[in-house]
Parts: C-alpha cells; structure tokens; sequence
C-alpha cells in the first residue's frame, strides 16, 4: 500500500500519514579525534574518491584523476592494477572519470558513463562480468557527484539521485533573449530504485537540491550569453543509503532525518541537536568573497587545462570537466563544508564549479560556432564564463548545517553526516546517527582529510594529500 501511494503522493503527504515518534536526543556526544591511521599507501595516488572493501582486508579505490582503478593489500603495501586507461592492458578504464561502486557478494561494481557498461570485479580484484547501464541518459549521476552517492540495497536493486527535467516558463512568459525563453529550474530531485533485471523503476524519496539561477541575454551582435547565480550556502537537503536498505533523506531546513525502510513505511524523527551558527551581514560577506576566490580558483585552473588538452571536448574526453574543477581530491561534486570564520571550505568536491556546468556547456556551444571554441574545436576560442554570487544579503541567517555530498552509510547501519560545524582542531566533523535516531558519535577527522568509504568492523577510509600535492590512502578504526 505505503509503495502505491509513494508514486502518486508528495514525500510530505505521506510522512503526515506514517510517521512514528522518536525520542529526541538531549545530549550531545562528545567530539572524538579520529584515531591516527593504521595503514598508509606507499604508492602515491592522484586522487582519492571512493574507496570499497573487499575479502581479506583488500580495497579497491577509484583513482579518478588518472582513471584508474587500483587495489591494494590489507596493509596497504601492495598494489595491483584493475582497470587503467593506458593502452598497456585490456582493462580499459574508459576516457572519463568513472564510478566504484559496493555490489553483492563481497564484489565491487565499476561504471564506464562512456561505454554504457558496469563491470563487476569479483572478491580477486579481477574484472568479470560487463552489464549495460540501466538508464543510459543518467549514468553521469548514477557515477555520483553532487547527488551523493549511489549504493545497491539487500534487495538487489540500484538507488541514485535522479534529476527532475527543467519546466516550461507558463503561458505569457516574457521572453529573455530573442525568441528563448528560459525554462524553469526544478528545486528537487527523486531518489530512484532501478531493479537491473526487470529496468522497472520506483521513486522513494525527493530531496531539495539547489536551484541554478541563471541569466540569459543577448548581445548587439545577435549572440546569446548566459551567466549564473551561485548561493554558496543553499538549503538543500541529502540522502544515504544504509546497509538494511533504509534511505536517510536528511532534510536541511530543520536537520531532522526521514528513515524510509524497505518496506516502504517512513518515518520521521526530531530535529537533531546542533549549534545553529547565527550569520551576521560580515559573515555572510565573508562567505561570499571565500567561495567566489575558491571558485575563480577552481575556473582558472580548468581553463588552464582544458587549454592545454585543445579544447573541451578534449578535456572533458582527458578526465571530465566537472571533475577537473574540483577541490583536493577531485571527488566529482559534493559542495564541501562551507567555510568557517578566519579559514577556508572544508574539503569541496566539486563545490559551486559543477553547479555552473550546464550553463558553460550551453555557452560553449553558442559560440563555438563563431570561434571556434564549442567542443571539437580548437581550444583558444572557449572561455570558461565566470560564476556570480548572489549578494550576500540573500545568504540564510543560519548557516545551513551541512552541504552537498554530506552524508554516507557505513557497513553497520549507522548514518555519518558531515556537518558545518567547526571542529576543535580544524578539521571536519561528522554526526554519527544510528537508525532509532541517537548520534551514537561526533568524530573529527584530521585537517586535509575526506571519507572515502569504510570497512567492516568499524574501519574506516580517508583520503590524504601532502605538501607535495600527491594523493594517498589511509585506513583507521572509528570504534
């Protein structure tokens, strides 16, 4: 009955009709140091955005930047190479960043969003059996980014962040440039559940994401411009899928959980406890100013690139454009932590950069025409546009208590969100929340630090950059 209902009424219909109280939490936990690490690669790696376990203490990682996939021992000594994008091996890795996925039965599922396929790597590390991709006009976002990160339930079925289709401007809308009227972003997105062997798709969930302000004008030659809008702290909400197959939507504007069990039935707990962190007008201009020189930071090093791969086709084929502009470890599009006072954001993934991709495209192709620089041309003629902030009296008067790409579920159940508020060293702290709704943890990972996966029996990975700008993993125990 719950599933029926599901796919005809809004998320907050049906949490009027079956939510279930929960004791709210009076106390906070208090905040853990994540213990020094156990294990570190000695073999260096460009970038580090996921990591999964496998069978006797190995792990495979997703070594996106010089697309590659690796594994390595339980001691993180040894190395072996599962799929590279060299011509060396038949273990293609493809021309874009792909996706590292956790499958059944102790395997790993890697996904291709060129050739369409998802490649199973069995207990060995050995690539075995190649699948079509379910839906093959959003196998960028079952790759992940921005929308989280996708997952297999118990049930066998593939969960991801979908993308609801731009709306229509209604009747007597003005047109913005010429005859082009822009359609309207959607502030929400659905949460998919693919079975792989029927294709039959179900929506779970909707989450808010953040709305894309964009602008579209025309020039006194005739050529469109488009510029965008970045709130460098939206509102929005996040998802994770945890190991029963529960999804956790956990909804931003009040930082309470919506736990959806497999069964369909939802519930919705209290507000969690957290230190709202009141904005003043120069704290708002502060967070302004920081992610616009974080962002020009982040587009002037893409344009450096893609300058030097001749264009974007070239670029984009070179590693994926959007996760070129990312922040240390090139994760593929999680907003990172906002920055706190007197320091910088807290580990981007992506950041605003990836918000901005879908007007840089149009662009690039309104006038590729003329200079030469859309993709497939040369690549002195495409110039990556520059990202507008809102003013920063449009910011919240609460600082949001976590951004894009916060929260994951570990192999146990629990929920780990990232949040916004300062550690007490500098580094990032995430609220471990067990499935009745208690955060069981408060732990702060290092400075430079991001989670790349967990382990079973409490291990947990992160990713790790040095001075010298070269990449590594490390693994410790959270409990």
């Amino acid at each position: 009955m719950i599933r029926h209902l599901r796919a005809s009424l809004p998320l907050a219909t049906l949490l009027a009709v079956v939510a279930l109280p929960v004791a709210a939490q009076s106390k906070l936990p208090p905040v853990r140091q994540l213990p020094n690490p156990t294990a570190r690669t000695t073999e260096p790696l460009s970038a580090v955005s996921a990591a999964v376990p496998l069978p006797g203490g190995k792990v495979l990682v997703n070594d996106v930047l010089q697309r590659r996939v690796v594994m390595f021992d339980s001691a993180l000594t040894m190395m072996s190479v599962v799929a590279d994008s060299t011509s060396a091996t038949a273990n293609a890795y493809g021309a874009r960043g792909g996706g590292l996925l956790g499958y059944h039965g102790d395997s790993a599922l890697f996904i291709d969003p060129v050739s369409l396929s998802m490649m199973v790597v069995n207990p060995a590390g050995e690539l075995t059996t190649v699948r079509a991709v379910p839906r093959a006009a959003e196998i960028n976002l079952v790759v992940g980014g921005a929308g989280g990160r996708s997952g297999f339930g118990p049930d066998g079925r593939l969960y991801y962040r979908s993308q609801n289709r731009p709306r229509q401007a209604g009747r007597g809308a003005r047109p913005t440039a010429g005859n082009f009227v822009m359609p309207e972003l959607p502030d929400s997105a659905p949460i998919l559940a693919v079975n792989l062997s029927s294709r039959k798709v179900d929506t779970v969930a909707a989450v808010k994401i953040p709305k894309i302000d964009i602008k579209v004008s025309q020039g006194v030659d005739g050529q469109m411009s488009i510029q965008t809008r970045m709130n460098p702290l939206p509102m929005l909400d996040d998802w994770a899928l945890l190991s029963d197959g529960t999804i956790a939507v956990v909804r931003g504007h009040d930082f309470h959980v919506d736990w959806i069990a497999p069964d369909g039935n939802v519930t919705s707990s209290p507000k969690l406890p957290f230190e709202w962190q009141r904005l003043s007008d120069d704290d708002k201009q502060m967070v302004v100013d920081s992610a616009r020189e974080a962002i020009e930071k982040q587009r002037a090093e893409a344009q450096r690139l893609m300058d030097g791969a001749g264009g974007p086709a070239a670029f984009i084929q070179g590693g994926g454009g959007e996760r070129m502009m990312v922040g240390a470890f090139g994760g593929g599009g999680g907003g990172g932590a906002p920055p706190q006072r007197g320091q910088g954001g807290q580990g981007g993934q992506g950041g605003g950069a990836q918000a901005a991709q879908g007007a840089q495209g149009a662009q690039g192709g309104q006038r590729g025409g003329g200079q030469g620089g859309g993709p497939g041309g040369p690549g002195g003629g495409f110039r990556i546009p520059n990202v507008n902030m809102v003013p920063a009296n449009e910011l919240p008067d609460y600082r949001p208590p976590f951004g894009q790409q916060s929260a994951l579920g570990d192999l146990e159940g629990n929920l780990w969100v990232r949040t916004t508020a300062p550690g007490e060293k500098g580094g990032v702290l995430y609220y471990v929340i067990a499935r009745n709704n208690e955060i069981i943890d408060r732990i702060e990972l290092p400075q430079g630090r991001i989670l790349a996966g967990f382990g079973k029996n409490g291990l947990l990975y992160t990713g790790f950059r040095d001075a010298e700008g070269k990449a590594y993993l490390e693994v410790t125990r959270w409990k």
